[in-house]
């Protein structure tokens, strides 16, 4: 979706708008990316069985719900996550300097991933940080989670970018 605001009268879905709309068909939103100063593009897309529902969109999923606005479709996605757990999992722990800290440790033998990971925003340090530390349970979970990591740093990706997107503008 693209939200071209050209004056503050234009109308215009604002993002949270946007995702009241998107849950109430059980979709959810990535994140918002500026085109310009008074435009901006919002990803959408069905909601996969296996997803968390953060408490921002719990909230206002029970407030669509009193309003009477959740189609029969967003309802089956709230009711399988609740089937599936996912509806009560707990968010994950905070990410402390020194969690990102030993995570760069992990990455010095891999130069490329390492160099690209500490010139990075702080913000996507601790992305990739918690997605090693809380996304894998397993020890071959994490193994096959930093492997996957590092060839995204080895293309200088942060953890929202598209690798197939990079490498084609590589190529192009």
């Amino acid at each position: 979706m693209d939200c071209i605001q050209q004056a503050k009268d234009t109308p215009c879905l604002t993002a949270t708008e946007a995702l009241e709309e998107a849950l109430c068909f059980g979709w959810i939103d990535g994140q918002v990316q500026s085109i310009d100063d008074s435009s901006y593009r919002k990803y959408f897309k069905q909601r996969k069985a296996g997803s968390n529902w953060s408490e921002k969109n719990k909230k206002l999923v029970a407030n669509l719900e009193l309003r009477g606005l959740i189609t029969g479709y967003g309802r089956a996605k709230i009711e399988a996550a609740k089937k599936n757990g996912k509806w009560e999992t707990v968010k994950t722990g905070i990410v402390t300097e020194e969690h990102i800290q030993a995570f760069e440790a992990m990455l010095m033998p891999f130069e490329t991933a390492y160099n690209n990971f500490i010139n990075m925003p702080e913000s996507v340090r601790k992305s990739y940080t918690s997605s090693y530390i809380f996304g894998a349970k397993t020890g071959n979970g994490k193994q096959k989670r930093l492997a996957t990591i590092i060839e995204r740093l080895n293309l200088n990706l942060n953890p929202m970018e598209s690798m197939k997107k990079k490498l084609e503008n590589e190529v192009s």
